[in-house]
């Protein structure tokens, strides 16, 4: 019994903490919904298609998220920052003028993404191994870009609680995609059918939760925001524009090594070889999905802490909550490790074997980007975004710097080692700028 509640004081430490496990317990439902899903629709996927058909599939999506990561300033974390100051301080009207800028920043992004997709990828096709329908293939998927208001309905969604709303909407979009693909099996539709695929479920990712965030505005009377002045948001609310810089930035940085590297990839070796690399990946993204739910969760309860000041109890939460997720961590990679082969051939095929050593390569990266999942919106809430930025971009260029020669010795298990090495350096900085920032901070208390 002492120790059922030593656990239960460690857990509930903070009267915070039962909400943000109740919205993690709706995410983490949703999510494991759709990782299973995905996992089930990439088998279904790799049973059709064999290691090349998969390989050139991650290619197409791998562009179309390239360039929508490149060219895209996506709002989420600014609206959430500024959105939860507007809303403690009551400041409708504020708060709809943000809103209605971030759907302007959507709509602009989807239109700039979706014509730079369009226009270079007749020159990028036969660049990365598409073969001569490549452009084709890019040419449906990018008609997407067009129509996504996505970061803008998940800050809504997020600020006001409803992540059960947001859980709902991700599974169906799942759902969907894992129907597509078992009758494109059935029916030997062929790549098609697959790429026909990849374009439905970015539309309606698109556009889904972004209507399930309108239905919530007008719900919460605050269905004026479309008639809302966005550019006055900008002087409203000092800093947006330099946290909507960095965090992009960032993610961009961030983002670059899941990105790049299946493009990069494309450019020196063969379409198997990258349909090995995209199901040691995938597999691997499933889990770490499920993490980054809590990320979500954490981040508009940390935004507002520190908008109060209070800094014992946003401290408290941050080594907590890292904490619980190296243990979690660790109690879900150890065991799973010694089931990977089966579930490979079982799931896969024999074909896909040699994606296991990859799958135990990346398992390293995640677990070290689990245990720092507080760390991000951390950063982002005390205003360290610059820093935050700077830390990203010494591992992403560790990163660049070191691909193409791990590429030329280990193939996609030298990329995957990359990972390793952004992810370490990453936590380390991270890890090092929070301490250093909580000393300066007591020194002055």
């Amino acid at each position: 019994m002492a120790v059922i509640r030593a656990l239960h004081k460690f857990i509930y430490f903070d009267e915070l903490v039962p909400r943000i496990f109740r919205n993690v317990a709706i995410l983490v439902s949703s999510t494991t919904v759709v990782a299973v899903l995905g996992l089930v629709t990439l088998a279904l996927t790799a049973r059709a298609l064999g290691p090349a058909g998969v390989g050139i599939l991650a290619l197409v999506e791998a562009y179309i998220r390239t360039v929508d990561l490149l060219t895209r300033l996506q709002p989420t974390q600014a609206l959430i920052k500024h959105g939860a100051d507007a809303l403690e301080a009551g400041d409708g009207a504020r708060f709809g003028r943000l809103v209605k800028l971030s759907m302007l920043i959507d709509l602009a992004g989807g239109i700039v993404a979706g014509s730079i997709a369009i226009a270079l990828g007749f020159w990028v096709a036969p660049l990365i191994g598409l073969g001569p329908d490549g452009y084709d293939y890019i040419l449906l998927v990018a008609l997407a870009m067009f129509v996504s208001f996505r970061p803008t309905g998940i800050a809504v969604l997020r600020l006001f609680d409803r992540f059960g709303v947001l859980a709902l909407s991700d599974a169906a979009v799942a759902l969907l995609r894992l129907a597509i693909a078992a009758t494109a099996l059935a029916l030997d539709l062929g790549i098609w059918a697959f790429i026909a695929m990849l374009f439905v479920h970015s539309l309606l990712d698109g556009l889904v939760a972004f209507g399930f965030a309108v239905r919530e505005l007008v719900r919460r009377g605050h269905g004026g925001f479309w008639r809302a002045a966005g550019r006055h948001a900008f002087g409203e609310n000092p800093g947006f524009t330099r946290l909507l810089w960095n965090s992009n930035f960032n993610q961009i940085l961030r983002n670059a090594t899941q990105r790049f590297d299946v493009l990069a990839l494309g450019a020196l070796v063969s379409p198997a070889t990258v349909g090995l690399y995209q199901v040691a990946k995938r597999s691997g993204k499933a889990l770490l999905r499920l993490g980054r739910t809590f990320t979500q969760v954490l981040f508009p309860e940390l935004a507002k802490l520190w908008g109060r000041g209070d800094q014992a109890r946003f401290g408290r939460l941050i080594r907590r909550a890292t904490g619980l997720t190296f243990a979690l961590s660790m109690a879900l990679f150890v065991p799973l490790a010694f089931v990977v082969p089966s579930l490979v051939d079982l799931a896969f095929g024999a074909e896909f074997s040699p994606a296991v050593p990859l799958i135990f390569v990346q398992g390293v990266a995640i677990i070290l980007n689990l245990t720092g999942l507080a760390f991000n919106p951390a950063l982002m809430s005390m205003g360290l975004d610059r820093q935050l930025l700077t830390i990203t971009f010494i591992g992403a260029v560790a990163f660049a710097l070191a691909f193409v020669p791990a590429v030329m010795v280990g193939s996609a298990l030298g990329a995957m080692v990359c990972h390793v090495l952004f992810s370490l350096i990453w936590f380390i900085g991270c890890g090092w700028l929070l301490m250093r920032h909580a000393d300066r901070r007591e020194t002055t208390g």
